[in-house]
């Protein structure tokens, strides 16, 4: 069995990762330091691979079917 695996994420999917990582509760955090490993080494780990990624098409893009909230 495969402990490790390698996935392709994008710039946008990356920041989305760390936007959950940041509004985690404590009580959440506790819980997967205990079941997975450090939620802050794992942020600490995306925020490196963030900042080596091209920023430049961060624009959003929204599917011609939803409507923007924003």
């Amino acid at each position: 069995m495969t402990a490790e695996v390698s996935v392709k994420l994008n710039v946008q999917e990356v920041g989305v990762i760390l936007s959950a990582l940041q509004l985690l509760e404590t009580g959440d955090e506790l819980v997967i330091n205990r079941e997975y490993g450090s939620a802050t080494a794992l942020y600490s780990r995306m925020e490196d691979l963030f900042s080596v990624l091209d920023h430049d098409n961060l624009e959003m893009v929204a599917e011609p079917y939803i409507e923007p909230s924003f």
